[in-house]
């Protein structure tokens, strides 16, 4: 995949939360306070090895108008998801 310019600098601005070792339900209320304490328009990066908060993250974060998922990467069953908060 071809990242331009605009994308890595997103990727790299912002905060981080790693959820390693952490389950559902946690995942996303940990992911939910971070988003909160945030401004709109900043970036919170989630890393993720709990397979169910792969899906539930994402799909509670957009249910309840916390953040736009920018993009997602899964590799060797850690998946990093880029949040902006709105």
């Amino acid at each position: 995949m071809h990242m331009s310019d605009s994308n890595i600098k997103w990727m790299q601005k912002g905060k981080e939360l790693d959820l390693i070792g952490v389950q559902c339900p946690m995942t996303f209320v940990y992911t939910k306070v971070a988003l909160e304490e945030m401004e709109s328009g900043e970036i919170l990066r989630v890393i993720l090895d709990f397979p169910s908060a792969f899906t539930n993250v994402p799909q509670n974060v957009t249910k309840q108008k916390l953040g736009k998922i920018l993009h997602s990467v899964e590799k060797r069953g850690v998946k990093t998801i880029w949040i902006e908060r709105i």
